[in-house]
């Protein structure tokens, strides 16, 4: 009996060391194969949430294609991670600004398009990329209300709002979404109702947008589970979400950034107003 004990005792560490190895992978941001077709020549692109993996990512394929970059972020922790990717992205012979500033209301917002288009000239590509995290609820009855996502929700919608104004025509906006923006496992409700305010505002900006001389096309895309540094404490039961959330594998930032690439790039004149998937979703 004792024996038995210990052989299950270590199949149960085994058990724990795999799922502690599975949820600490590092989220890989640059693809060493990616294959640049120089798509976005000499276009400028403005990339909110600098910080973010995916807006890294994004950044990275961006730059490889041809791209100037203006990398937006909100706070002084992030300058030295920043600096690094700023040196990292230059080495394609892109330019490559960093602005620190808050997108929280309009009166900033508005300053920070002019201060833009003065110093690098008018926008291309405005990718609007504000992460949500899950919260883990905790004894704070409130803690749904966090102001910090309510302001995200509101610097996307505010940034949408004056877009228009400052980029060029045949312009480009693409907001990020998520898979649950369709449906909502208990596990993530209020993350759910965010992302799915972000599909729907896509679809609106690209009503308000499309009677505009300039034809600035909107579009969104929903992702699946994404890995982050925060990504264990994001959905720490992402085993046990429902069938239909999980994806083949969890992605890393790289492989979603050809669909940044592509609604982007000239490829996709024909398509505005759409939300394209990403999720990976197990059928």
């Amino acid at each position: 009996m004792p024996k038995r004990i210990v052989v299950k005792e270590n199949v149960v560490r085994e058990k724990a060391t795999s799922r502690q190895n599975y949820l600490t992978i590092k989220p890989k941001i640059c693809c060493n194969n990616y294959q640049s077709y120089r798509r976005l020549e000499n276009q400028l692109a403005v990339i909110t949430a600098a910080h973010d993996r995916i807006s890294k990512a994004v950044a990275i394929a961006y730059a490889k294609e041809g791209a100037d970059l203006v990398l937006i972020y909100h706070h002084a922790r992030y300058e030295a991670e920043l600096l690094e990717l700023k040196s990292y992205l230059e080495t394609y012979g892109r330019k490559i600004h960093l602005i620190k500033s808050s997108t929280f209301d309009e009166y900033k917002c508005k300053k920070l398009f002019e201060q833009i288009v003065k110093k690098f000239g008018e926008i291309d590509i405005l990718v609007n990329n504000f992460p949500i995290y899950h919260k883990i609820e905790e004894m704070d009855s409130h803690y749904l209300l966090k102001k910090n996502d309510t302001l995200k929700i509101q610097s996307l919608f505010t940034l949408g709002k004056l877009a228009h104004e400052y980029l060029l025509p045949n312009g480009v906006i693409i907001n990020t979404a998520s898979v649950c923006a369709y449906s909502q496992p208990d596990q993530l409700v209020f993350y759910s109702a965010m992302k799915a305010a972000i599909k729907e505002y896509t679809q609106e900006m690209h009503s308000m947008l499309e009677y505009y001389e300039k034809k600035i096309r909107v579009n969104g895309i929903t992702t699946g589970f994404v890995w982050s540094d925060t990504s264990p404490e994001m959905v720490e039961g992402y085993e046990n979400l429902p069938l239909h959330f999980k994806s083949i594998r969890p992605m890393h930032p790289c492989d979603i950034v050809p669909l940044f690439v592509f609604l982007a790039s000239k490829e996709s004149t024909i398509i505005s107003g759409e939300t394209l998937n990403i999720s990976g979703i197990q059928k």
